[in-house]
């Protein structure tokens, strides 16, 4: 990992690592860096870099986020 990619990581594990599980496997994989959502063990994101990774997180948060029942008061 490159220092950018290390900066990326480390924001990434900062933001989200409480609602989903992040990994960084094998570097020399094509898509080395997982993510695995808390509330949905079902689903396996898989990037090449932390920040596509970031951004796939934050795009199936949202959308389990709008599928979610919503309170009513």
């Amino acid at each position: 990992m490159n220092v950018e990619e290390r900066d990326q990581w480390e924001c990434l594990l900062a933001d989200w690592s409480a609602a989903y599980d992040i990994t960084c496997d094998d570097e020399d994989d094509e898509v080395p860096f997982k993510a695995v959502p808390h509330a949905g063990r079902d689903a396996l994101l898989e990037a090449a870099s932390p920040r596509l990774l970031r951004q796939m997180i934050r795009e199936d948060h949202a959308r389990r986020a709008a599928a979610a029942p919503q309170e009513t008061r």
